[in-house]
């Protein structure tokens, strides 16, 4: 026999009786992965939110109620179950005191400042007045962070104006300077 039949002679040899002797020792476990549910929201801002602090300097001139104040930012974190819940939304409103006579409260919205990562909620573009019925100002949340504290989520912009009704100015009494407090919910859509 010629070298290169002895060798494919021995590997047909080693293949078929090399089975047979071999024997095979299989393990198994299993692992559950868990993604839980997150729906975390939070309102940070660095000092109290004061508004209308301006005084008259001039007799005869009057109170300049163009007070606005962007101090506060919205941080949250999402993780949504897409096929039974697609998004949530945030909502605000006045939930304790009022709005004193002949002024009004607006808030707007800013976009996402990117310090987070994910699907990231569709603020409101437009200044709307805040009462206390929810007002929603972001929507479509999905997975999602933001980062937390200052300059990280979304900025919150508060105005106070003269209201634009009849007679406004005659109902303006500092004994209804009052203080607010405003609630951010975070809800599933």
């Amino acid at each position: 026999m010629t070298t290169t039949y002895k060798n494919i002679a021995l590997f047909l040899f080693l293949l078929v009786f090399g089975n047979l002797w071999a024997q095979e020792n299989v393990g198994s476990h299993k692992i559950n992965l868990q993604i839980p549910e997150v729906a975390l929201i939070n309102v940070y801002s660095n000092s109290a939110v004061s508004l209308g602090n301006s005084s008259v300097i001039e007799a005869g001139d009057p109170l300049n109620f163009e007070d606005a104040n962007n101090s506060v930012w919205i941080n949250y974190s999402s993780i949504i179950g897409s096929p039974s819940q697609p998004g949530r939304d945030i909502s605000i409103r006045i939930s304790e005191g009022s709005i004193p006579d002949g002024v009004k409260l607006y808030v707007k919205v800013a976009k996402d400042m990117g310090a987070g990562a994910g699907e990231m909620g569709k603020p409101i573009s437009t200044t709307q007045e805040l009462t206390e019925n929810p007002l929603t100002i972001i929507t479509d949340i999905g997975s999602a962070y933001t980062g937390a504290g200052a300059n990280k989520g979304n900025n919150v912009q508060y105005t106070l104006k003269l209201s634009d009704e009849p007679n406004t100015y005659a109902k303006l009494d500092f004994d209804q300077s009052n203080t607010l407090v405003i609630n951010y919910t975070l809800t599933d859509n």
